[in-house]
């Protein structure tokens, strides 16, 4: 698996931008969630985008992929605009190596939809959550038009999901890997997304 992300590397940010509109929008979304002085973890991060983008919010932020290439992207991202406060580290979705609730804010975007067992993952995820998990996802499913093309473009970059999504199919899987009563936003679109933020029940 990494091997292949990090052949996708250089061409990651190139597909991004076929939905830039509405990525731009969930960028925003997150940076509104994060709360000021959060120490926050992104898992399967890519190249960096939503790290970047809630740098200025967050305390300090891990930065984390399989793929070496995508975080090499990633670093020299965060370099060029000057963010001290991210760090960088390989590592696996299914085992953080983390501490439990050693983070304030998880985030897993355009992941559980390419693996399999996200059930696993997802538990993982929970446990390292000491408030928040936040679960952003592309719609792909029953697309139409220029947006489907998109899609087939995805594809020749090796986009090959187990599962794809439309809004009622997300809550629903969302639920079933145990993120039960999750805030969903939706995000508008001619790819739409979807926004998943689950809270860590408070223990009296």
């Amino acid at each position: 698996m990494g091997s292949f992300w990090d052949f996708c590397a250089p061409f990651y940010d190139l597909a991004q931008k076929t939905n830039r509109r509405t990525f731009g929008d969930m960028l925003k979304i997150l940076h509104r969630l994060v709360p000021d002085g959060a120490k926050v973890i992104e898992i399967a991060a890519g190249t960096g985008e939503i790290s970047v983008a809630i740098s200025e919010k967050a305390s300090s932020i891990l930065c984390t992929d399989i793929s070496e290439k995508m975080l090499s992207i990633a670093k020299k991202k965060a370099g060029r605009r000057g963010i001290k406060n991210i760090n960088f580290d390989k590592i696996n979705i299914f085992d953080t190596g983390k501490q439990d609730s050693s983070f304030d804010i998880v985030i897993a975007s355009q992941v559980f939809h390419l693996i399999d067992c996200p059930e696993i993952a997802a538990a993982e995820l929970r446990r390292i959550a000491k408030h928040m998990v936040i679960i952003p996802i592309t719609f792909t499913k029953n697309l139409h038009g220029t947006a489907k093309l998109k899609i087939r473009i995805w594809e020749l970059f090796g986009f090959s999901p187990k599962v794809e999504f439309e809004a009622a199919d997300y809550a629903n899987f969302i639920s079933n890997i145990g993120f039960q009563s999750c805030e969903m936003i939706q995000v508008e679109g001619k790819m739409p997304m979807a926004v998943a933020v689950w809270r860590k029940p408070t223990i009296m």
